[in-house]
């Protein structure tokens, strides 16, 4: 018995090494900057305890977006999460809360620098808006959200690095 059992697991290792391959599309290409802030022209304190000013440099960015005509604007969190190959990937820019998260899954690379995705933006368990834009490294995408405590959320995405 003792024999046929080890006859066994003998078969089981040599003739199945797909079950120890490594999945290719676990394989990471590349990392993504999400960033979620809060636009108002109200009190910027009702976005709470959580929010940080704006780094100068990318507050200057958001004032120049058309449309954008906000008098304050408040960092409320970011995530840099991995690009994997071939699975949907998700960020948490509002942690330690998932009320607010992005899934994003490459579609096709363009080049070095450009990689197509589909986002999709979701709150409250429920899916808000889903894009396919073609990101370029080291440009930010900014998406506007829902209203949100007489304010605006704002969505900025970025290829941090995309790997060979």
């Amino acid at each position: 018995m003792v024999m046929k059992i080890s006859l066994l697991y003998l078969v089981l290792c040599f003739l199945s090494p797909s079950l120890w391959a490594e999945d290719p599309g676990m394989k990471s290409i590349g990392a993504m900057n999400v960033q979620l802030f809060f636009a108002t022209n109200e009190d910027p304190a009702a976005a709470g305890g959580i929010a940080k000013r704006v780094p100068e440099i990318e507050l200057k960015k958001l004032q120049a977006i058309q449309g954008l005509e906000f008098k304050h604007y408040r960092l409320m969190g970011r995530d840099m999460p991995e690009i994997l190959k071939g699975y949907e990937n998700w960020a948490t820019p509002l942690l330690p809360s998932k009320e607010i998260l992005v899934s994003f899954q490459p579609i096709r690379k363009s080049g070095d620098k450009k990689l197509q995705m589909v986002l999709e933006y979701w709150q409250s368990k429920r899916k808000v808006f889903s894009v396919n834009p073609i990101l370029t490294m080291g440009k930010s995408l900014y998406l506007v959200g829902p209203e949100w405590r007489k304010g605006r959320l704002i969505l900025a995405v970025k290829i941090e690095k995309l790997n060979e």
